[in-house]
């Protein structure tokens, strides 16, 4: 499981003090830019230079686009409580997409305030039709792969 900081920032509160769920989706975008950015260096597949980051695994003319988000809060989340820690891990890959799970939680882990998750799908920039995962994203993926998000249905 990969883990980051993220800062709670003033502006993220609503009236009711503490942060508004729509800045939650901000930290599950926060989340992804934060670990899948820099270069995988010693997470780095044996088939993948390790210079190269996981959007960089993307092919040629795709991008990733979100098919959907779900979030579950478990705590209210104040500015006073911040930074938290965000943790992530692949819950499924598929041929053309792969989906994600979050907990964010505080520093120490004795709060969890929301878990989460995500559907990403690599299309084709012009024609916007899904497009086939290459086996070294595959593989990357692959080492992160862990349980469904543990949601309440």
């Amino acid at each position: 499981m990969l883990s980051t900081k993220i800062t709670v920032r003033w502006g993220d509160m609503d009236a009711y003090g503490h942060v508004n769920n729509v800045f939650f989706i901000r930290y599950l975008e926060d989340t992804r830019f934060a670990l899948f950015t820099p270069p995988l260096s010693e997470n780095a597949p044996s088939d993948v230079p390790g210079e190269l980051s996981v959007f960089e695994l993307f092919p040629d003319g795709s991008n990733g686009l979100m098919a959907g988000h779900r979030i579950e809060y478990q705590a209210p989340l104040g500015y006073s409580d911040g930074p938290i820690t965000s943790r992530l891990w692949i819950t499924r890959i598929g041929s053309s997409s792969f989906d994600i799970g979050y907990r964010l939680e505080s520093s120490d882990a004795s709060v969890v305030y929301a878990i989460a998750s995500t559907t990403l799908v690599l299309v084709n920039t012009e024609s916007n039709r899904p497009v086939e995962l290459p086996q070294r994203l595959r593989d990357t993926l692959t080492q992160w792969l862990g349980d469904p998000v543990p949601f309440r249905n």
